[in-house]
């Protein structure tokens, strides 16, 4: 099974939407009294934190590669009559978006690629984001409790139950927002909600940075 077909699978056993993530709140806290007013989510899935922010009335453009979250997100935004919110089916590797943003919020989705590949989706955020706009990641850390398991695909990079998981340091994420001012990097730890899994207790390297 390849990674679109695993996340298909993983979407279609949600039946029950979850509330906004912690990291959304903490993410927004930090610009809620600045001028913004587009932001882009990367790797969405079914809107959650989407959801949040446009209730806070920002101007989102949701991006994901299941068809299955998105068509659960467009059925959100109907449900809610939201309008600032637009849906697109994209491969994070090759974005193709017309558009630069002044939020670029990416949590748990930029930790799946080889490090060649990570390196071209940084590149990719840094032309999408405005001057001064701010920067929001947080990925699987090297001291998350699935680190090791399964076959080795690189450094740091492993597949694990058909799940390819690129597991981040400190100085990795440090590397790969070289080009942007780092406001704050941390360790972060959370019970997490796995899609067919339940809760785990998991360990992150979250970064705020700006342009």
């Amino acid at each position: 099974m390849d990674q679109h077909d695993l996340w298909q699978s993983k979407w279609n056993k949600r039946t029950k939407g979850l509330p906004e993530t912690e990291f959304a709140k903490r993410s927004f806290s930090l610009i809620k009294d600045k001028n913004f007013k587009s932001l882009l989510e990367l790797g969405c899935g079914d809107g959650k934190d989407s959801l949040f922010f446009a209730k806070k009335g920002l101007r989102i453009t949701a991006v994901d590669f299941s068809e299955v979250a998105i068509n659960h997100l467009e059925e959100k935004i109907k449900q809610e009559n939201i309008k600032n919110i637009t849906p697109l089916l994209m491969n994070l590797e090759k974005l193709e978006l017309n558009e630069t943003f002044d939020i670029v919020y990416a949590n748990l989705s930029l930790h799946y690629f080889d490090d060649k590949t990570t390196i071209k989706i940084f590149d990719q955020l840094y032309e999408l984001l405005n001057k001064g706009g701010f920067l929001f990641v947080k990925c699987k850390s090297i001291d998350d409790f699935k680190y090791g398991k399964g076959e080795k695909l690189g450094n740091d990079y492993y597949l694990f139950k058909g799940h390819k998981r690129h597991f981040f340091s400190k100085k990795y994420m440090e590397e790969k927002l070289k080009k942007f001012k780092i406001i704050k990097i941390r360790k972060t730890s959370s019970k997490h909600f796995n899609i067919g899994m339940g809760t785990s207790h998991a360990l992150f390297i979250e970064a705020v940075a700006t342009s």
